[in-house]
C-alpha cells in the first residue's frame, strides 16, 4: 500500500513537471525585437510641462514626504493612488496640498500611476505598464526627474531610455511575465 502511494506521488510529481515544462515558452527570447521596435510615446513627451509642474509641487513638499516615510534614508516615499501594495501611500495628507492630485487628474490614469521621491530629491514617475500582447512582453514606462541636473545614467537592455532635457529622462523596462 505504501509503495503504491509512493509510486502515485512520484508519477503525479512527474506529470506536474511535464505539464509545467510544456506550458512554458521555451522558444527564443522575444524581448529583444520588442525592445528594438519600441518608440517612446510622443503624448508623454508633449505632457512634459505638466510633469514639470508636478515635480515642482512634489519638491515643495519634500520635507513632509521625508517625515511621512520615517528615517530610512534608503527608502523612497512612494505614492500611487490605485496601488494595492501595503507599503504605498494611496492618499496624500491635506498638508501636501491639492496641487499633486490636481496634476494627477490633469495627466489622467493612462499617463501616471504614481511616483517615488528619493532623499536626494530625484523623482521617479510611474507612467504605465503596457500588458503583454502577442509578443508576451511587459513594458513598464517611467520618467525620472533630476532636479540638480545630475548626470543621468544611460541604461542598457532590458532598459531603453531617452534624455528629454537636462532634468528629464524617459525610460522603459522590457520583461517577460513570470510563470508563477
Amino acid at each position: 500500500m505504501k509503495k503504491t502511494i509512493k509510486i502515485c506521488f512520484i508519477g503525479s510529481a512527474a506529470l506536474f513537471f511535464l505539464i509545467v515544462t510544456v506550458g512554458c515558452d521555451s522558444g527564443p527570447d522575444n524581448t529583444k525585437p520588442v525592445y528594438e521596435a519600441y518608440r517612446f510615446d510622443q503624448k508623454v513627451i508633449e505632457k512634459l510641462p505638466v510633469y514639470d509642474s508636478l515635480a515642482v509641487a512634489i519638491l515643495k513638499k519634500l520635507p513632509l514626504f521625508h517625515i511621512l516615510n520615517g528615517n530610512d534614508s534608503n527608502q523612497a516615499f512612494r505614492y500611487s493612488p490605485l496601488s494595492d501594495e501595503s507599503a504605498v501611500f494611496k492618499r496624500l495628507p491635506p498638508e501636501a496640498g491639492t496641487d499633486i492630485d490636481r496634476y494627477f487628474t490633469q495627466l489622467g490614469t493612462n499617463f501616471i500611476k504614481g511616483f517615488d521621491v528619493f532623499h536626494d530629491s530625484t523623482i521617479k514617475i510611474y507612467i504605465r505598464t503596457v500588458p503583454p500582447g502577442s509578443s508576451k512582453v511587459n513594458i513598464e514606462e517611467h520618467l525620472s526627474y533630476y532636479p540638480a541636473g545630475t548626470k543621468m545614467k544611460q541604461r542598457d537592455f532590458p532598459f531603453k531610455d531617452t534624455i528629454l532635457n537636462d532634468r528629464w529622462q524617459y525610460w522603459a523596462r522590457f520583461s517577460k511575465p513570470e510563470l508563477f
